[in-house]
């Protein structure tokens, strides 16, 4: 049986307690096949890093069962919306809350806190759907309970939908190591847990948490002191730190645009460098306090948390740590340890650039808010800043001419504004694209192709039967039987222009409308291909899919009613494997065009009969399916358990995609849409089709 055990915090370690990521859950799950256990003991964590573990769960191909071993609170109760099943031991807990962030991003100014605010909005929104699509609540039915920090045991969580059953046979593990004293609702056994926590901190868990990268809601005094009230900050078995240790540096400096449109960079003076010490205090009698602001120091730099405690150890001021740290890195370079290898870790700052104006564009287009913080600073752009910022174009641009220039630079080959250009479109189309979901997707079986070759299949029921083994222990061999049937994937495209005067109006909106109606267009176009080539196909055997030497004709058209339908399970029930075994078919879905929509609807509405011959057998057990595609008044029953058809994509490639084809000229930016789409006839055992 598959199993994984989710103990602890969500995302990272914050107090050198067991943890778990996304990362982790996807190396262990894949290569699993077949029903998956989860076994949850989280008091939460990072709210995104949840949501990635939710997905990752929610994607798996088997059944998920997951059981709530101790408590499930926060992010962790996200995750465990993703099982099939969620079981609640006797005593197990969930906490429902929304997520929060203890500090902003940049300097804290109104306009921080309110991009903050729009994050966790859409971040909870998120959570809400989750939870809303679990419970079958609304989804402001599940924000309310969030904000009010929802706390269940196991019949609870049952009675609101976020959980499946109990298990009073079992009783539930003790609650996972975690500060819940952060939860302003946590009840005061949970609380207990948070204060025995922070009592045994070392200084390693105290430099985890003051450079953490979200800081967390203290309360009291975390930072554990010695007799004579110094802080006692030693990393375990490591006696010998240094000031002098290796130092990694990632975005120090603040990038800003200016109104030239060239890139400055400007680094902001840290206030603590200036400091004197409180009034009666000097260097030497406030060792706690310096040990605060070096950690804090430490943690706005984003420098090692043992170069600091290395500090600390020294007994520096925090204007000695500070004056040390610039005289070192006053080159930009990173100093080492005297015999240590002479490598630093550099972040690729093209490589950011790029996501985060990808991001921005595809928030422009889609009108949302952008994926990622890094985008914010490109929101208030306009399509040609964009490209000049991808090209790090220098001077102003003032003219239509000027415009042009910067498309022309940035559609150079060598230029990342093409693939900034390409990726924000596609998650546009694909966005767009799936918003529809075309009919055909109800009656037929997906399996995606490997490659262009024409792809065999295999129908239902065609598994050589068992027979008895004899005295002698001999056993006798049987085959598949061989169909010849096969779908075909063919590739399709066409092309498109964005025009010069998209660009140079800076017109995303027109760009928008073009890529929504054309992620309609594609799906119908799905729909269109298939059908056209579905309901006419000929099999192996050189008849049609529907045909009287098949069995899956009606002799006469007729309407939809009793009879009718009657006959056409009647055939559907003696179809036969290739071993003359009948395969029980049974029609669960009834297929019809516009013409025929009311009588189907009518035909399997719910009625309360008020005698014995106006009962009918049908109710509630077909679901009509319409379409466009059938122009006449047939009508067909389909089998879900033996599908006549199958459809795929290319594997890797199951959507449109955009693929820029000429750099930026006299006409615009040239595109192709690309997909990649199949189908075939399967079996014609599942189907039964009337003319009407």
């Amino acid at each position: 049986m598959n199993e994984i055990i989710l103990t602890g915090t969500v995302g990272s370690s914050f107090w050198e307690e067991d943890c778990f990521t996304a990362k982790s859950v996807r190396e262990q799950i894949a290569g699993m096949t077949g029903a998956l256990t989860v076994r949850i003991n989280s008091g939460g964590g990072l709210a995104t890093e949840g949501q990635a573990i939710y997905t990752a769960l929610k994607n798996y191909e088997g059944e998920v069962t997951v059981i709530v071993e101790g408590i499930a609170a926060s992010a962790a109760s996200l995750i465990a919306m993703a099982g099939d099943k969620i079981v609640m031991p006797l005593g197990a807990i969930m906490m429902v809350h929304d997520p929060a962030n203890w500090w902003t991003q940049g300097r804290g100014t109104e306009d921080d806190h309110l991009q903050m605010a729009r994050s966790l909005s859409v971040l909870a929104n998120a959570y809400a759907g989750v939870y809303a699509a679990r419970s079958g609540k609304s989804v402001e039915e599940a924000r309310e309970i969030m904000r009010a920090e929802t706390y269940f045991d196991g019949a609870g969580a049952v009675d609101a939908g976020f959980a499946t059953e109990t298990d009073e046979s079992t009783d539930a593990a003790a609650a996972a190591l975690f500060d819940y004293r952060l939860y302003p609702k946590a009840p005061e056994n949970l609380r207990q847990i948070g204060d025995s926590l922070a009592r045994q901190a070392n200084g390693s868990m105290i430099a985890a948490m003051m450079a953490a990268p979200s800081k967390p809601q203290g309360k009291g005094n975390t930072m554990p002191k010695g007799n004579n009230g110094r802080a006692t900050a030693q990393v375990d078995g490591d006696e010998e730190m240094q000031a002098d240790e290796e130092m990694t540096l990632e975005g120090e400096d603040e990038t800003e645009l200016s109104e030239d449109g060239e890139f400055s960079a400007e680094t902001e003076e840290d206030p603590t460098a200036e400091e004197d010490a409180p009034d009666g205090e000097d260097d030497e009698t406030a060792p706690n306090a310096h040990a605060t602001a070096i950690m804090n120091f430490a943690a706005s730099r984003k420098i090692g948390a043992d170069v600091a405690m290395g500090w600390i150890r020294r007994g520096l001021t925090v204007k000695q740590a500070t004056e040390e740290y610039r005289m070192k890195h006053a080159n930009g370079t990173t100093m080492a340890r005297p015999g240590a290898p002479r490598t630093g870790i550099l972040r690729d700052e093209r490589s950011t650039r790029r996501t985060a104006i990808t991001a921005a564009l595809h928030a422009q287009i889609s009108g949302r808010e952008p994926s990622t913080t890094a985008a914010h600073p490109y929101m208030e752009m306009s399509l040609v800043e964009m490209a000049a910022a991808s090209v790090g174009h220098r001077g102003r641009i003032r003219s239509a001419g000027d415009k042009i220039n910067v498309f022309m630079e940035a559609s150079h080959s060598t230029s990342d504004f093409p693939a900034i250009f390409q990726n924000a479109l596609n998650k546009v189309l694909l966005e767009r694209y799936s918003e529809f979901t075309p009919t055909y997707r109800a009656i037929a079986k997906k399996r995606n192709f490997r490659d262009f070759r024409p792809m065999p299949l295999v129908r239902s029921g065609d598994f050589p039967m068992l027979l008895p083994v004899g005295e002698t222990g001999e056993i006798k061999w049987g085959s598949f039987g061989e169909s010849g049937e096969a779908a075909v994937i063919v590739p399709y495209a066409r092309g498109l222009t964005i025009s010069r005067q998209m660009m140079i109006n800076d017109d995303l909106g027109a760009i928008n409308d073009m890529l929504s109606s054309y992620g309609e267009t594609i799906a119908h176009f799905e729909e269109r291909t298939f059908y056209a080539g579905a309901l006419s196909a000929v099999m192996s055997d050189g008849n049609a899919l529907f045909h009287a030497t098949h069995g899956n004709l009606a002799s006469s058209g007729g309407a939809i009613d009793k009879d009718t339908v009657s006959a056409g399970r009647a055939a559907m029930r003696v179809q036969e494997s290739v071993d003359g075994l009948k395969l029980n078919l049974s029609p669960s879905i009834l297929l019809v065009g516009p013409e025929s929509e009311t009588e189907a609807e009518m035909f399997v509405a719910q009625i309360t009969p008020n005698a014995t011959d106006a009962v009918n057998p049908f109710s509630g057990k077909l679901k009509p399916i319409v379409t466009t595609e059938i122009e006449d008044g047939a009508w067909y029953l389909l089998s879900s358990r033996a599908p006549c058809w199958v459809y795929g994509f290319l594997e890797g490639q199951e959507a449109p995609r955009v693929r820029t084809e000429e750099p930026f000229g006299t006409q615009g930016f040239s595109m192709t849409v690309e997909h990649d789409f199949g189908f075939g006839a399967a079996d014609h055992r599942g189907g039964w089709k009337n003319p009407g």
